[in-house]
């Protein structure tokens, strides 16, 4: 049985769900929904490689839509939960021509930002640790 959300859903409520996303996406109101929401891209990436071939094409296009002419924060946030390595790896196992194109068009956007992402992932590591005086 089903679940209402895209976290739990069977592969086809995914898949449509993604769907429905990408479609939204192709609008500037609909792009700036999804960044508002915090948890749009964690989810949305966390699907990459984990459905089926056409739910990573969806979760491609719908990074790609979200991250084409963002600002610096969306596009470390995408790296920060994952993106950069899936895509490499979604790139070795083999998609689609379109998806390829538009995986390897944003692995170039998301590697200019790799280097600040991890500078901010441990500088966030470091604030937990208790200093020495």
């Amino acid at each position: 049985k089903s679940k209402g959300n895209l976290v739990d859903a069977e592969k086809g409520t995914c898949e449509k769900a993604l769907g429905v996303l990408n479609c939204l996406c192709d609008s500037e109101n609909g792009v700036q929904i999804a960044k508002s929401n915090a948890l749009t891209l964690p989810l949305v990436i966390k699907k990459l490689l984990r459905v089926s071939e056409l739910s990573s094409s969806f979760v491609v296009s719908i990074v790609y839509k979200i991250c084409d002419k963002a600002e610096e924060g969306v596009l470390i946030e995408a790296i920060q939960v994952g993106m950069f390595q899936k895509l490499l790896v979604l790139l070795q196992v083999g998609c689609a021509d379109s998806t390829k194109e538009k995986a390897t068009e944003l692995l170039k956007l998301l590697n200019g930002y790799k280097s600040k992402a991890e500078c901010v992932d441990s500088s966030l590591d470091l604030m937990h640790l208790k200093k020495p005086f």
